[in-house]
Protein backbone atom coordinates (compact mmCIF):
# COMPACT_ATOMS: atom_id res chain seq x y z
CA UNK A 1 0.00 0.00 0.00
CA UNK A 2 1.79 3.64 -0.75
CA UNK A 3 1.30 6.35 1.73
CA UNK A 4 -2.06 8.17 2.08
CA UNK A 5 -3.53 10.89 0.77
CA UNK A 6 -3.90 14.38 2.97
CA UNK A 7 -6.60 15.77 1.43
CA UNK A 8 -6.72 19.69 1.92
CA UNK A 9 -9.39 21.76 2.56
CA UNK A 10 -9.83 24.04 -1.36
CA UNK A 11 -8.35 27.61 -0.66
CA UNK A 12 -10.73 30.26 -0.56
CA UNK A 13 -9.56 33.33 -2.92
CA UNK A 14 -9.46 37.05 -2.26
CA UNK A 15 -12.57 37.23 -4.62
CA UNK A 16 -14.76 34.96 -2.97
CA UNK A 17 -14.40 36.58 0.76
CA UNK A 18 -14.78 39.87 -1.09
CA UNK A 19 -18.25 38.18 -2.39
CA UNK A 20 -19.63 37.04 1.03
CA UNK A 21 -18.89 40.05 2.99
CA UNK A 22 -20.76 41.82 0.11
CA UNK A 23 -23.77 39.80 0.24
CA UNK A 24 -23.90 39.94 4.01
CA UNK A 25 -23.48 43.28 4.37
CA UNK A 26 -26.78 44.01 1.97
CA UNK A 27 -28.71 41.70 3.84
CA UNK A 28 -27.98 43.44 7.12
CA UNK A 29 -29.06 46.77 5.22
CA UNK A 30 -32.27 45.30 4.28
CA UNK A 31 -32.82 44.18 7.26
CA UNK A 32 -32.37 47.54 8.87
CA UNK A 33 -34.20 49.09 6.03
CA UNK A 34 -37.27 47.31 6.89
CA UNK A 35 -37.11 47.30 10.72
CA UNK A 36 -36.83 51.50 10.25
CA UNK A 37 -39.51 51.69 7.61
CA UNK A 38 -41.90 50.06 9.94
CA UNK A 39 -41.34 52.40 12.93
CA UNK A 40 -41.21 55.00 10.54
CA UNK A 41 -44.78 54.38 9.12
CA UNK A 42 -45.81 53.91 13.25
CA UNK A 43 -47.77 56.92 14.74
CA UNK A 44 -46.11 57.96 17.97
CA UNK A 45 -48.42 57.52 20.82
CA UNK A 46 -49.55 59.88 23.70
CA UNK A 47 -50.07 58.41 27.08
CA UNK A 48 -52.12 59.02 29.72
CA UNK A 49 -51.19 57.30 33.42
CA UNK A 50 -53.57 55.01 34.08
CA UNK A 51 -54.24 53.75 37.64
CA UNK A 52 -57.56 52.67 40.14
CA UNK A 53 -59.21 55.91 40.93
CA UNK A 54 -59.85 55.12 44.28
CA UNK A 55 -56.84 55.36 45.46
CA UNK A 56 -56.13 59.12 44.55
CA UNK A 57 -59.36 59.53 46.30
CA UNK A 58 -58.42 62.34 49.41
CA UNK A 59 -59.01 61.16 53.03
CA UNK A 60 -61.58 64.41 53.95
CA UNK A 61 -63.55 63.96 50.56
CA UNK A 62 -66.19 61.11 51.11
CA UNK A 63 -66.48 57.37 49.83
CA UNK A 64 -65.49 57.47 46.45
CA UNK A 65 -68.59 55.81 43.98
CA UNK A 66 -67.84 53.04 42.30
CA UNK A 67 -65.48 52.67 39.02
CA UNK A 68 -67.55 52.33 36.34
CA UNK A 69 -64.26 51.88 33.92
CA UNK A 70 -62.43 48.75 32.86
CA UNK A 71 -59.25 48.52 34.55
CA UNK A 72 -57.60 48.95 31.22
CA UNK A 73 -59.26 52.50 30.75
CA UNK A 74 -59.16 53.85 34.16
CA UNK A 75 -58.15 57.71 33.82
CA UNK A 76 -55.94 59.31 36.10
CA UNK A 77 -57.19 62.11 38.45
CA UNK A 78 -55.88 65.36 37.19
CA UNK A 79 -53.64 67.52 40.02
CA UNK A 80 -53.75 71.33 39.50
CA UNK A 81 -50.22 72.66 39.43
CA UNK A 82 -49.61 76.25 39.42
CA UNK A 83 -49.48 78.03 36.02
CA UNK A 84 -45.69 78.82 34.76
CA UNK A 85 -43.56 78.09 32.14
CA UNK A 86 -42.43 74.89 31.88
CA UNK A 87 -38.98 74.01 31.69
CA UNK A 88 -39.40 70.68 28.79
CA UNK A 89 -40.83 71.27 25.74
CA UNK A 90 -44.79 71.69 25.69
CA UNK A 91 -45.94 68.80 24.39
CA UNK A 92 -42.87 66.72 26.25
CA UNK A 93 -43.97 63.17 27.16
CA UNK A 94 -45.74 63.39 31.26
CA UNK A 95 -49.06 63.22 33.08
CA UNK A 96 -51.63 64.73 30.81
CA UNK A 97 -50.78 62.44 27.77
CA UNK A 98 -52.94 59.68 26.30
CA UNK A 99 -53.21 57.06 23.81
CA UNK A 100 -55.01 57.71 20.80
CA UNK A 101 -54.35 54.76 18.67
CA UNK A 102 -56.14 51.84 20.81
CA UNK A 103 -59.06 52.00 23.50
CA UNK A 104 -55.79 50.80 26.26
CA UNK A 105 -53.96 53.19 27.36
CA UNK A 106 -50.40 53.01 27.83
CA UNK A 107 -47.25 54.53 28.50
CA UNK A 108 -44.55 55.60 25.41
CA UNK A 109 -41.13 56.20 25.81
CA UNK A 110 -39.61 59.38 27.26
CA UNK A 111 -38.21 60.54 24.00
CA UNK A 112 -41.92 60.40 21.78
CA UNK A 113 -42.70 63.72 21.12
CA UNK A 114 -45.42 63.99 18.25
CA UNK A 115 -49.01 63.87 18.77
CA UNK A 116 -51.50 62.44 17.12
CA UNK A 117 -54.65 64.10 17.99
CA UNK A 118 -56.48 66.30 15.17
CA UNK A 119 -59.14 68.63 14.92
CA UNK A 120 -61.84 68.35 11.82
CA UNK A 121 -59.26 66.11 10.33
CA UNK A 122 -56.35 68.21 10.21
CA UNK A 123 -53.01 67.04 12.23
CA UNK A 124 -51.47 68.46 15.31
CA UNK A 125 -47.80 70.03 14.54
CA UNK A 126 -45.05 68.97 16.66
CA UNK A 127 -43.99 71.60 18.55
CA UNK A 128 -40.11 71.67 18.74
CA UNK A 129 -38.20 72.23 21.63
CA UNK A 130 -38.72 76.17 22.35
CA UNK A 131 -41.16 77.47 25.10
CA UNK A 132 -43.16 80.23 22.84
CA UNK A 133 -43.46 83.82 24.17
CA UNK A 134 -46.28 85.38 23.18
CA UNK A 135 -46.38 88.44 20.80
CA UNK A 136 -48.02 91.82 21.61
CA UNK A 137 -51.47 92.73 19.45
CA UNK A 138 -53.00 95.61 18.11
CA UNK A 139 -55.97 94.29 18.58
CA UNK A 140 -56.17 93.08 21.53
CA UNK A 141 -55.62 96.55 22.71
CA UNK A 142 -58.57 97.95 20.77
CA UNK A 143 -60.85 96.12 23.13
CA UNK A 144 -59.65 94.89 26.52
CA UNK A 145 -62.20 93.35 28.72
CA UNK A 146 -59.99 93.23 31.95
CA UNK A 147 -58.48 89.65 32.74
CA UNK A 148 -60.72 87.14 34.23
CA UNK A 149 -60.17 85.56 37.50
CA UNK A 150 -58.37 82.47 38.07
CA UNK A 151 -60.13 79.82 40.23
CA UNK A 152 -61.79 80.32 43.38
CA UNK A 153 -61.73 77.68 45.37
CA UNK A 154 -65.19 78.51 47.14
CA UNK A 155 -66.72 77.37 43.43
CA UNK A 156 -64.52 73.86 43.13
CA UNK A 157 -65.15 70.76 44.46
CA UNK A 158 -63.05 67.44 44.66
CA UNK A 159 -64.02 64.33 43.38
CA UNK A 160 -62.24 61.21 42.82
CA UNK A 161 -60.55 62.55 39.06
CA UNK A 162 -59.64 65.68 40.14
CA UNK A 163 -61.64 68.90 40.80
CA UNK A 164 -64.50 70.26 39.36
CA UNK A 165 -66.49 73.36 38.88
CA UNK A 166 -69.45 73.81 41.55
CA UNK A 167 -72.12 76.23 42.45
CA UNK A 168 -70.90 78.26 45.55
CA UNK A 169 -72.22 78.21 49.25
CA UNK A 170 -73.21 82.08 48.28
CA UNK A 171 -75.08 80.90 44.91
CA UNK A 172 -72.61 81.94 42.33
CA UNK A 173 -72.03 79.85 39.42
CA UNK A 174 -69.32 79.43 37.25
CA UNK A 175 -70.68 80.72 34.20
CA UNK A 176 -70.90 84.28 35.31
CA UNK A 177 -68.38 84.74 37.67
CA UNK A 178 -66.12 83.38 34.99
CA UNK A 179 -67.57 85.68 32.03
CA UNK A 180 -66.02 88.36 30.25
CA UNK A 181 -67.37 91.70 31.63
CA UNK A 182 -69.23 92.77 28.73
CA UNK A 183 -71.74 96.10 28.89
CA UNK A 184 -73.36 97.36 25.60
CA UNK A 185 -76.98 98.72 25.09
CA UNK A 186 -79.09 96.11 24.85
CA UNK A 187 -80.49 97.36 20.96
CA UNK A 188 -77.10 97.04 19.45
CA UNK A 189 -76.84 93.93 17.23
CA UNK A 190 -74.21 91.55 18.99
CA UNK A 191 -71.92 88.79 17.56
CA UNK A 192 -70.07 85.95 19.35
CA UNK A 193 -67.83 83.55 18.09
CA UNK A 194 -66.18 80.87 20.28
CA UNK A 195 -62.91 79.66 18.39
CA UNK A 196 -62.11 76.14 19.69
CA UNK A 197 -59.15 72.85 19.30
CA UNK A 198 -56.73 75.61 21.38
CA UNK A 199 -53.83 73.69 23.39
CA UNK A 200 -53.03 71.34 20.99
CA UNK A 201 -50.46 73.37 18.62
CA UNK A 202 -48.63 75.77 20.83
CA UNK A 203 -48.19 78.36 18.04
CA UNK A 204 -51.43 78.62 17.06
CA UNK A 205 -52.79 78.66 20.39
CA UNK A 206 -50.47 81.95 21.31
CA UNK A 207 -51.77 83.62 18.07
CA UNK A 208 -55.29 83.32 19.51
CA UNK A 209 -54.72 83.95 22.66
CA UNK A 210 -52.54 87.51 21.80
CA UNK A 211 -54.18 88.67 18.11
CA UNK A 212 -57.83 87.67 18.67
CA UNK A 213 -59.91 90.24 19.96
CA UNK A 214 -60.71 89.34 24.04
CA UNK A 215 -64.23 89.09 23.48
CA UNK A 216 -63.19 85.66 21.58
CA UNK A 217 -64.27 82.99 23.31
CA UNK A 218 -61.52 80.41 23.17
CA UNK A 219 -62.37 76.43 23.93
CA UNK A 220 -59.55 74.16 24.73
CA UNK A 221 -59.06 70.67 24.09
CA UNK A 222 -59.17 68.16 27.02
CA UNK A 223 -55.72 66.37 25.78
CA UNK A 224 -53.95 69.32 25.23
CA UNK A 225 -50.24 69.30 27.52
CA UNK A 226 -50.15 72.63 29.66
CA UNK A 227 -53.84 73.89 30.07
CA UNK A 228 -53.39 75.39 33.10
CA UNK A 229 -50.49 77.81 31.64
CA UNK A 230 -52.43 78.03 28.36
CA UNK A 231 -55.51 79.21 29.62
CA UNK A 232 -54.15 81.18 33.13
CA UNK A 233 -52.89 83.27 29.66
CA UNK A 234 -56.25 83.53 27.55
CA UNK A 235 -57.64 84.86 31.08
CA UNK A 236 -55.22 87.32 31.09
CA UNK A 237 -55.71 88.61 27.77
CA UNK A 238 -59.64 88.97 29.11
CA UNK A 239 -60.84 85.79 26.97
CA UNK A 240 -63.17 83.92 28.67
CA UNK A 241 -62.78 79.77 28.02
CA UNK A 242 -64.82 77.21 27.72
CA UNK A 243 -63.56 73.34 27.44
CA UNK A 244 -64.31 71.00 24.78
CA UNK A 245 -65.95 67.56 25.87
CA UNK A 246 -65.31 65.08 22.59
CA UNK A 247 -68.52 63.13 21.85
CA UNK A 248 -69.62 60.32 19.24
CA UNK A 249 -70.52 61.99 15.80
CA UNK A 250 -71.88 59.35 12.91
CA UNK A 251 -68.75 59.40 11.00
CA UNK A 252 -67.44 56.64 13.23
CA UNK A 253 -63.61 56.91 14.68
CA UNK A 254 -64.46 56.58 18.24
CA UNK A 255 -61.32 55.50 18.90
CA UNK A 256 -59.62 58.79 17.85
CA UNK A 257 -61.95 60.80 20.55
CA UNK A 258 -59.79 59.18 23.23
CA UNK A 259 -61.22 56.92 26.52
CA UNK A 260 -62.85 59.91 27.68
CA UNK A 261 -65.21 60.58 25.27
CA UNK A 262 -68.78 60.47 25.78
CA UNK A 263 -70.36 57.48 23.46
CA UNK A 264 -74.35 56.22 22.81
CA UNK A 265 -72.88 53.00 23.44
CA UNK A 266 -71.92 53.63 27.07
CA UNK A 267 -74.62 54.06 30.31
CA UNK A 268 -74.99 57.27 31.58
CA UNK A 269 -72.78 56.13 34.34
CA UNK A 270 -70.07 55.87 32.44
CA UNK A 271 -70.59 58.88 30.52
CA UNK A 272 -70.85 60.85 33.75
CA UNK A 273 -67.83 59.62 35.39
CA UNK A 274 -65.56 60.86 32.01
CA UNK A 275 -67.82 63.94 32.51
CA UNK A 276 -66.14 64.77 35.32
CA UNK A 277 -62.43 63.64 34.11
CA UNK A 278 -62.82 66.46 31.29
CA UNK A 279 -64.13 68.79 33.53
CA UNK A 280 -61.09 68.41 36.41
CA UNK A 281 -58.51 69.17 33.34
CA UNK A 282 -57.97 72.97 34.07
CA UNK A 283 -60.66 75.50 35.76
CA UNK A 284 -62.29 79.26 36.28
CA UNK A 285 -63.89 78.40 32.39
CA UNK A 286 -68.05 79.62 31.85
CA UNK A 287 -68.84 76.08 30.34
CA UNK A 288 -68.42 73.35 27.96
CA UNK A 289 -68.90 72.83 24.42
CA UNK A 290 -69.14 70.26 21.83
CA UNK A 291 -65.98 68.58 19.66
CA UNK A 292 -67.92 66.64 17.24
CA UNK A 293 -71.14 64.90 18.86
CA UNK A 294 -73.57 64.38 15.97
CA UNK A 295 -75.17 61.13 17.24
CA UNK A 296 -74.72 61.86 20.98
CA UNK A 297 -76.12 65.03 21.01
CA UNK A 298 -79.30 63.42 18.54
CA UNK A 299 -80.12 61.28 21.82
CA UNK A 300 -82.37 62.46 24.28
CA UNK A 301 -80.97 59.41 26.56
CA UNK A 302 -77.80 60.50 25.97
CA UNK A 303 -77.47 64.13 25.93
CA UNK A 304 -79.68 64.87 29.13
CA UNK A 305 -78.02 63.66 31.38
CA UNK A 306 -75.01 65.81 30.83
CA UNK A 307 -76.61 69.03 30.47
CA UNK A 308 -78.30 68.36 34.00
CA UNK A 309 -74.95 67.96 35.51
CA UNK A 310 -73.35 70.86 33.74
CA UNK A 311 -76.21 72.76 34.49
CA UNK A 312 -75.94 71.25 38.64
CA UNK A 313 -72.66 72.55 38.46
CA UNK A 314 -73.25 76.08 37.52
CA UNK A 315 -71.87 75.57 33.70
CA UNK A 316 -72.77 76.84 30.29
CA UNK A 317 -72.98 74.73 27.23
CA UNK A 318 -72.67 75.59 23.92
CA UNK A 319 -74.19 72.96 21.17
CA UNK A 320 -72.91 73.02 17.13
CA UNK A 321 -74.86 70.28 15.83
CA UNK A 322 -78.53 71.93 16.16
CA UNK A 323 -79.47 68.52 17.78
CA UNK A 324 -79.34 69.93 21.20
CA UNK A 325 -82.12 71.69 21.03
CA UNK A 326 -84.33 68.47 20.27
CA UNK A 327 -83.47 67.21 23.12
CA UNK A 328 -82.67 69.88 25.77
CA UNK A 329 -85.50 72.57 25.39
CA UNK A 330 -85.44 76.09 26.65
CA UNK A 331 -82.74 76.73 29.04
CA UNK A 332 -81.00 79.65 29.96
CA UNK A 333 -77.93 77.45 30.68
CA UNK A 334 -77.27 76.59 27.14
CA UNK A 335 -77.92 77.87 23.39
CA UNK A 336 -76.37 76.67 19.97
CA UNK A 337 -74.69 78.27 17.47
CA UNK A 338 -76.16 80.17 14.24
CA UNK A 339 -73.31 79.08 11.93
CA UNK A 340 -70.39 77.08 11.72
CA UNK A 341 -67.03 78.94 10.28
CA UNK A 342 -64.23 77.24 7.88
CA UNK A 343 -65.58 74.00 7.67
CA UNK A 344 -62.91 73.02 5.58
CA UNK A 345 -59.94 73.52 8.68
CA UNK A 346 -57.16 74.11 7.41
CA UNK A 347 -58.06 73.66 3.64
CA UNK A 348 -60.77 76.46 3.77
CA UNK A 349 -59.74 79.14 1.34
CA UNK A 350 -59.48 83.00 3.25
CA UNK A 351 -62.53 84.02 1.11
CA UNK A 352 -64.88 81.31 2.08
CA UNK A 353 -63.96 82.03 5.76
CA UNK A 354 -64.57 85.81 5.37
CA UNK A 355 -67.51 85.21 3.77
CA UNK A 356 -69.17 82.62 6.81
CA UNK A 357 -67.85 85.76 9.38
CA UNK A 358 -69.57 87.98 7.04
CA UNK A 359 -73.07 85.81 6.98
CA UNK A 360 -72.69 85.92 11.04
CA UNK A 361 -72.63 89.54 11.02
CA UNK A 362 -76.03 89.86 9.10
CA UNK A 363 -77.52 87.34 11.56
CA UNK A 364 -76.73 89.74 14.42
CA UNK A 365 -78.21 92.48 12.37
CA UNK A 366 -81.68 90.53 11.17
CA UNK A 367 -82.01 88.98 14.92
CA UNK A 368 -80.03 91.02 17.42
CA UNK A 369 -77.79 88.22 18.07
CA UNK A 370 -75.65 85.57 16.43
CA UNK A 371 -73.57 83.18 17.56
CA UNK A 372 -70.90 81.30 15.23
CA UNK A 373 -67.58 78.40 16.16
CA UNK A 374 -64.55 78.07 14.35
CA UNK A 375 -61.57 76.15 14.99
CA UNK A 376 -57.80 77.60 15.51
CA UNK A 377 -55.78 77.79 12.15
CA UNK A 378 -54.15 80.01 10.54
CA UNK A 379 -56.49 80.83 7.71
CA UNK A 380 -59.48 81.41 10.34
CA UNK A 381 -57.37 83.61 12.92
CA UNK A 382 -56.10 86.05 9.99
CA UNK A 383 -60.37 86.51 8.91
CA UNK A 384 -61.33 86.67 12.54
CA UNK A 385 -58.73 89.16 13.01
CA UNK A 386 -59.81 91.70 9.90
CA UNK A 387 -63.87 90.47 10.23
CA UNK A 388 -63.73 92.11 13.95
CA UNK A 389 -61.96 95.52 12.98
CA UNK A 390 -65.22 95.94 10.08
CA UNK A 391 -67.79 94.93 12.82
CA UNK A 392 -66.94 98.71 14.54
CA UNK A 393 -67.23 100.29 11.31
CA UNK A 394 -71.09 98.20 10.50
CA UNK A 395 -71.98 98.85 14.43
CA UNK A 396 -72.30 95.21 15.50
CA UNK A 397 -70.82 94.87 18.72
CA UNK A 398 -68.28 91.39 19.00
CA UNK A 399 -69.52 90.13 22.36
CA UNK A 400 -68.52 87.03 24.40
CA UNK A 401 -70.28 84.20 24.02
CA UNK A 402 -71.86 84.03 27.59
CA UNK A 403 -73.32 87.67 26.57
CA UNK A 404 -75.17 86.40 23.61
CA UNK A 405 -76.53 83.30 26.15
CA UNK A 406 -77.65 85.91 28.73
CA UNK A 407 -78.93 88.39 26.27
CA UNK A 408 -80.66 84.98 24.60
CA UNK A 409 -82.15 84.52 28.28
CA UNK A 410 -83.54 88.36 28.74
CA UNK A 411 -85.50 88.41 25.58
CA UNK A 412 -86.84 85.10 26.20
Amino acid sequence: MGPKRIRRLPVISRLTIAWTTLAVASAGVCAYAAVWGANALRPEKIALPVGDVEVFARAETPPPTRSVLRAEERLEPHIARAAEPPAEPAFAEGEDELSFDAPAISRIDEDALDIVITVDGEPARAPGARVLEPKLASLTELKRSGPIPGPDPALLQTTPLGKIPKIGPDGRRPMKVYAAPFDVELETPKVGLVVGGLGLDPEITARAIEELPPYVTLAFAPYAKDLERWTEKARAAGHEIMIELPMEGYAGGVEALGPAALLTSRTEEENLQRLDWLLSRFGAYVGATNYIGGKFSASREDLAPVLARLEALGLAYIDDTGAAAHVAGDDAAWTSVNRMVATKGAMSEPDDVARDLAALASIAVKRGTALGKTYAFDVTLDAIVEWARLLEQENVALAPASAILQERADRG
